[in-house]
């Protein structure tokens, strides 16, 4: 039986409601996980929201210089608003840093990653699940091909 995720992801009117169910623990106290998905995803840095030596809010920013978290495209200004007051500082940070302030769950980062790559699947992922199933398919075909031999399965394909 299909997740209610699994069902919300196939139809395309509904990302809005799968957005709403997770705004709020990627943006209150998971951001870490989510801007360390992006990172690994799209390979964009890194920045933090700081005040003093403290991360108060993690995304990434995207080759145009906007920043990239749960809410989506933001400028600077809209990446700080959310959390703090005008005297914030935004810099590259590592995913080291991140990590050195509190545990991130590696499956927390796994469930960002595929509810980014979801709701945005027009970014410019470097791999997604969906690549990965495609390679694997394309391999074992290669292999079957050279070695004449072929897997059977339920459904003729």
């Amino acid at each position: 039986m299909p997740t209610v995720v699994e069902t919300l992801e196939k139809n395309p009117e509904d990302r809005a409601l799968l957005h709403d169910m997770y705004r709020y623990m990627f943006l209150n106290g998971e951001c870490y996980a989510f801007a360390i998905a992006l990172n690994e995803g799209l390979g964009w840095p890194i920045v933090g929201l700081m005040k003093g030596d403290v991360v108060w809010h993690a995304g990434v920013r995207a080759p145009n210089g906007n920043i990239h978290d749960v809410r989506g495209e933001l400028s600077e200004d809209a990446f700080a608003a959310y959390h703090l007051s005008p005297s914030f500082v935004i810099r590259t940070i590592e995913a080291r840093e991140l990590y050195a302030t509190r545990p991130i769950d590696k499956h927390t980062i796994k469930h960002a990653r595929h509810l980014a790559e979801t709701l945005w699947p027009e970014l410019p992922w470097k791999e997604t699940y969906a690549m990965k199933v495609r390679a694997f398919a394309e391999e074992l075909e290669a292999l079957s091909r050279k070695h004449g031999c072929w897997i059977p399965g339920q459904v003729p394909a």
